[in-house]
């Protein structure tokens, strides 16, 4: 799948409020027009017109609520981990729907986490620099690549200085063997990819908001991955079939 052909999707601001309410409607068994409604209301104070108020929904229905068949399992096994998960947990539930929910989220969170391993901080225009060689030079793109650094901020992912600077925040270290092997496999719903290894699902480097480790990988603790080949240096693993 070519990066520039990928629809942006996540082109909103979005809070981390507000993904924690969808979250709990949809937990709590909302059906889709139950949904606008709450979304609607909640949104009313914060958004100033229709069309934004639509977007914004969209998004948060894209990451909560739209399922189909290849990521069905995966969202209903995020809402039985987030019942029990703590504050910091939820935010990496919500990152690993966002990953399998928005190809494109997971493409810049992906050249933020490399620009991260290269420096200390990064400017926004280098961002949008990068996030315009891979999807293309319009409008769209820089507008959602900008509004998702303001996202991530609010977030507490990303620390925002002066002059359009952001620096990364404290970690987020993640040590459930459950949760740690489900966020891996988000990149499964994000690509074309079949098989992955277990090295390259917990390197990725969209997950740089968090301290991952292939010690706290466990593919007995999913009931969406399996072991397709085992090799001398490389487990691959795939989504089960079935």
């Amino acid at each position: 799948m070519s990066d520039k052909k990928i629809t942006i999707g996540f082109d909103r601001y979005i809070e981390r409020q507000w993904l924690d309410e969808t979250a709990e409607w949809v937990i709590n068994g909302a059906i889709k027009e139950e949904l606008h409604a709450h979304i609607d209301d909640y949104l009313a104070p914060f958004i100033n017109g229709d069309t934004s108020l639509r977007k914004t929904k969209n998004v948060l229905f894209g990451v909560w609520f739209k399922t189909d068949k290849k990521n069905q399992a995966f969202k209903e096994q995020a809402k039985a981990l987030y019942r029990t998960a703590n504050s910091s947990e939820k935010l990496v539930i919500h990152w690993g729907l966002a990953v399998a929910s928005y190809p494109y989220f997971a493409s810049v969170a992906r050249l933020i986490g490399r620009l991260f391993r290269l420096q200390d901080d990064i400017h926004s225009k280098e961002l949008i620099r990068r996030t315009v060689e891979q999807h293309g030079d319009t409008e769209s793109v820089r507008r959602a690549a900008t509004r998702m650094l303001q996202s991530l901020s609010q977030w507490g992912v990303l620390e925002a200085g002066e002059q359009s600077v952001f620096h990364l925040a404290s970690k987020n270290p993640v040590d459930n063997p459950e949760l740690i092997t489900w966020l891996t496999g988000a990149l499964f719903y994000s690509t074309d990819r079949q098989r992955y290894s277990i090295e390259e699902l917990v390197s990725d480097s969209a997950w740089f908001p968090f301290e991952v480790s292939t010690g706290f990988f466990d593919i007995t603790r999913s009931n969406l991955l399996e072991v397709v080949h085992q090799g001398v240096a490389d487990t691959l693993v795939a989504v089960k079939h079935g």
